[in-house]
């Protein structure tokens, strides 16, 4: 698990670069608009999940690796 912080990291992108296709396509319908707001909002709630896990896990390997 080396490449753990770069792969956190880019998990972490990639979950903001999804929150923010929520929120456009919640608004606009751009990417699929059969997803109502009730499914928005629930991608938005999983993905803060995912961020806040991941930064949870990387918090504790941190302290791991330093304590």
């Amino acid at each position: 698990m080396k490449n753990y912080t770069t792969i956190s990291k880019a998990a972490l992108a990639i979950c903001i670069g999804l929150i923010i296709l929520s929120v456009v396509n919640g608004i606009t319908g751009f990417i699929n608009s059969a997803i109502s707001f009730s499914g928005t909002a629930i991608c938005i709630l999983g993905f803060s999940i995912a961020i806040f896990a991941i930064t949870i896990l990387e918090r504790e390997r941190a302290k791991r690796k330093h304590g």
